[in-house]
């Protein structure tokens, strides 16, 4: 193939972007990158029995999931600012490499502990892998074509869902554990060979600061809030165990310092100031509520139906699945229409109808009991009724809350600044995921504990335990509706070509394969 070459420094901008097979291998690499972070976590929490078992030691195992969550939730926002003062590419290429350095290691490691700090490894690498990437797109193709691309990529994640549990499961029933962590090896590394090929550095004009100050303080505080959500939801600490009180004190004053210091900076980490643009703000509110029901639905569901409906019988696991798919299919296929949608309507045309059918289709969950079916069809194949039937149009109206706020972001934000508002926007949405979890699984344990006080029979004891689930659907339920009232105050709609949306002090290389 040949050599990525790029306009000279300072030239006019122009439409010209990748075309053919260049274009084809990038977003092939770029989405295949993403599939496998986006996966990651699925299929290692599908594992983490086996792990437990293989490697003698029980106590503490959650956290190797915990542990790559603290790191990646940390990583966005540094990546994404990095890919703003350097080459995008090869910041994506570094937190790509350093997720497959973990993986690798992760797989090799001999003890629980090499284990957890392998996998922190990996959530530093795989938290710049979203945010980086989406940026990538945002300089590489039009606004058209990028809000297409943008719709099957951010589908990544619904797509995981499907497949991530089915990998891990088969992988375990035919060689060991270690392959999970090696079967990204060959996929990103072949994204890497990819995107060096095929894609120019996207060095921006002017190089920018690191503020090595600000992603101290964001670390400290995000690190110390997270890890005690992870110990209070994963390994049951009670909010008033002496360390969850220092962990939390330790955020709480440090949160502050962390905002004085980036409000007083040039040239911020998290640039706060993009939060008073009225789309970027808008987006910030509707991607930490959807962070919160994404992180949270499905573990929920799963264990509703799981333990309440099926009692952990023969057929819970396949019958569990097939519910999650009708809620991750229609996620995907709605991901996808937005992008396709957006070239035609507004924002808000978008996002408002996919989160209004959300928001009413999530209040049907919050009626579910303890005699509630899975399902029932008309015919032998009509759906009419059954947890799944409400499952559909609230995956397919979430869909567009994945997709619509990520290219509202790629085309309102700046060049200099993408980067950093998708990394902010990511940022926000992750955090929004870990507190959502964290309380209300401490929520659950509360409330159903008071409603089964002096509870002997087993009927009486599962009435209290779907009312417990219905409350915790409840707040869900808020929380696409708070998603809907955000989405109410997107505008604006994609613009026609680069040139117009692109303003002089923000002009970026553009990398033009030489055959073009």
């Amino acid at each position: 193939m040949a050599s990525p070459a790029s306009p000279t420094v300072g030239s006019t901008p122009t439409d010209r972007t990748l075309t053919g097979t260049a274009a084809a291998l990038v977003m092939a690499g770029v989405f295949f990158a993403i599939l496998m972070g986006a996966m990651d976590a699925l299929v290692v929490a599908t594992v983490l029995p086996t792990i437990a078992s293989d490697l003698h030691q029980v106590n503490g195992v959650t956290f190797v999931s915990g542990a790559y969550l603290i790191t990646s939730t940390i990583s966005i926002p540094i990546f994404s600012r990095l890919s703003d003062i350097a080459s995008r590419r090869n910041i994506f290429l570094l937190g790509l490499g350093i997720f497959i350095v973990g993986s690798a290691l992760a797989g090799l490691s001999q003890n629980l502990t090499e284990l957890i700090v392998f996998r922190s490894l990996q959530g530093i690498g795989g938290g710049g892998v979203f945010p980086v990437a989406i940026a990538m797109v945002a300089v590489l193709f039009p606004p058209q074509t990028r809000a297409r691309i943008t719709g099957v990529l951010t589908g990544a994640a619904g797509l995981a869902i499907v497949i991530g549990p089915l990998v891990g499961s088969y992988i375990v029933s035919v060689t060991t554990w270690r392959w999970v962590f090696y079967i990204n090896l060959p996929f990103g590394v072949m994204a890497m060979i990819v995107l060096m090929l095929a894609v120019g550095p996207l060095r921006p004009l002017v190089a920018g600061r690191f503020d090595a100050a600000g992603a101290g303080l964001l670390s400290s505080w995000v690190g110390a809030l997270m890890v005690a959500l992870v110990e209070v939801s994963d390994a049951g600490l009670a909010w008033t165990d002496p360390r969850i009180i220092a962990l939390l004190g330790a955020s709480v004053v440090l949160f502050p310092i962390f905002l004085w210091w980036e409000l007083r900076m040039k040239e911020p980490l998290v640039p706060l100031r993009l939060m008073k643009q009225r789309i970027i703000g808008a987006t910030s509110g509707v991607m930490f509520f959807t962070g919160i029901v994404f992180n949270c639905l499905i573990s929920f569901l799963s264990v509703f139906v799981g333990v309440v409906l099926l009692d952990d019988g023969p057929s819970a696991t396949g019958d569990v699945r097939d519910i999650v798919y009708f809620l991750a299919v229609p996620l995907i296929l709605g991901a996808g229409l937005s992008g396709q949608l957006l070239t035609r309507i507004s924002y808000r045309q978008a996002i408002v109808p996919g989160l209004a059918v959300a928001s009413v289709s999530s209040l049907f969950l919050t009626q579910l009991t303890a005699s509630s079916s899975l399902w029932a069809f008309a015919g032998g194949f009509l759906l009419v009724g059954g947890i799944a039937l409400p499952l559909i149009p609230l995956g397919f109206g979430l869909g567009f809350s994945l997709s619509v706020p990520t290219i509202a972001i790629q085309n309102e934000a700046t060049r200099e600044d993408v980067g950093a508002a998708i990394g902010l926007t990511r940022f926000l949405q992750s955090l929004g995921g870990a507190l959502g979890i964290s309380l209300l699984t401490a929520f659950e344990s509360w409330r159903f504990k008071s409603l089964s006080v002096g509870l002997t029979a087993p009927d009486a004891i599962a009435n209290a335990l779907a009312t417990t689930y219905d409350e915790i659907f409840l707040v869900l339920a808020i929380c696409v509706v708070l998603s809907f009232g955000f989405g109410v105050f997107f505008r604006g709609r994609l613009r026609k070509s680069l040139k117009d949306e692109v303003p002089e002090k923000s002009r970026e290389e553009i990398p033009i394969p030489a055959s073009q």
